[in-house]
């Protein structure tokens, strides 16, 4: 009898079924043959660092999503997750919910971050940047530099933030319009640069890493239109706190080159300076620290596992 694993419990106990009961629903039957290769496989010593349902899910990797859907929610209920997935409209968006919040996501596999449920994963990403540590109040504006399907924008409105995006990746782009803007165009479809100019990005939509400079194992290649920050958005001087989210992959030196009228009235600058710059994967923490620290920011959270830090504008509060 195949079983997933799930510490000292058994999930048909759980579910209250018999597998033989199970087996007999539409769906199991529909999924059983790839539960049979996912054991299988086990069995015989292969891809034993994956847990089996995380075989099942990249065996159905190639199915179509409908029934992709359906494998990803078996597998949910046999371990316990607390997130859904189904297919919303006919562009290939995904909405993955629970019982508190949904979110739109157009990448099959990034729905396992919601597995302790969908503000559970927003909130994991806060962390990752260090801001959830603000003390700040409400109002303002946020600025989401590489945004992916918005999920900063989650927190910023909470807040009574303006939220700001952009992202070139267009399916992304569009999950962040339902996200945050009711469906309506309006994260911006470029990619913040050093200057106004036409450039070359290097897609690698899977992991959330398309680039400006050139990566392994990138899907392909199109042209973004690129612009500057002090272009594209206007920033109330009186207004506040004003956060500047800036994920660029390699590129945030540049994106800070093109933001410099507007820094003055920005009162954070929440920075991935990680290992993502070009083939070579360097960081680009020593610029961004240089850049920020000359024009009157100070450094007051950092973290070097995913190599992020967060800046305060001294010339904006005591």
């Amino acid at each position: 009898m195949p079983r997933f694993p799930v510490g000292r419990s058994d999930p048909m106990r759980r579910l209250g079924l018999r597998w033989a009961d199970f087996s007999a629903m539409p769906v199991a039957r529909r999924f059983q043959p790839l539960v049979d290769r996912v054991m299988s496989a086990q069995n015989q010593g292969r891809d034993m660092q994956l847990a089996p349902e995380d075989k099942l899910i990249s065996l159905l990797n190639s199915v179509p999503l409908p029934a992709y859907c359906a494998g990803v929610n078996l597998v949910s209920a046999l371990r316990g997750y607390k997130h859904r997935v189904r297919l919303h409209g006919t562009d290939g968006t995904l909405l993955v919910s629970d019982a508190d919040a949904a979110i739109h996501i157009c990448r099959r596999g990034r729905h396992r971050r919601y597995r302790r449920g969908v503000q559970a994963g927003i909130t994991d990403l806060v962390r990752q940047y260090q801001i959830d540590r603000l003390d700040i109040p409400g109002g303002g504006t946020f600025i989401d530099c590489g945004a992916n399907v918005g999920e900063m924008g989650f927190w910023a409105r909470s807040r009574g933030m303006r939220y700001v995006a952009f992202e070139p990746e267009p399916a992304e782009a569009r999950c962040c319009d339902l996200n945050n803007f009711d469906g309506r165009a309006d994260t911006h479809r470029a990619a913040l640069w050093k200057e106004p100019a036409m450039l070359t990005f290097h897609s690698k939509p899977d992991t959330g890493d398309g680039s400006i400079f050139e990566m392994d194992a990138s899907t392909g290649a199109t042209q973004v239109q690129g612009v500057r920050l002090d272009d594209a958005v206007h920033i109330d001087d009186a207004a506040g706190p004003n956060i500047f989210k800036l994920e660029a992959e390699g590129a945030e030196p540049e994106v800070l080159a093109g933001a410099e009228a507007s820094l003055q009235n920005i009162d954070y600058v929440a920075v991935d300076c990680g290992y993502e710059r070009g083939r070579a994967q360097q960081h680009t923490f020593v610029e961004v620290n240089s850049f920020l620290a000359e024009r009157g920011f100070r450094l007051v959270e950092a973290q070097f596992r995913r190599v992020t830090a967060i800046y305060r504008n001294t010339a904006r509060q005591p």
